[in-house]
């Protein structure tokens, strides 16, 4: 199951992370809530944007 984790710093700044996402869907998964927000500063990518889903496998979201 994705999920997305919004943190809001005490200066303001907002970080954006989907998890539970591997390969370019997590930008989908995102896409929404960044427009609401205004401007993205930044975008950095983690190694499971990189990552295919083979067909038929499925996803695992890790506990903890």
């Amino acid at each position: 199951m994705a999920e997305i984790e919004i943190v809001v710093s005490a200066d303001g700044t907002v970080t954006v992370e989907a998890l539970g996402v591997v390969g370019p869907g997590c930008t989908e998964l995102t896409r929404a809530l960044e427009q609401a927000l205004g401007e993205v500063e930044s975008r950095s990518c983690k190694t499971e944007f990189y990552e295919s889903v083979a067909e038929g496998e499925e996803l695992r979201q890790r506990e903890g």
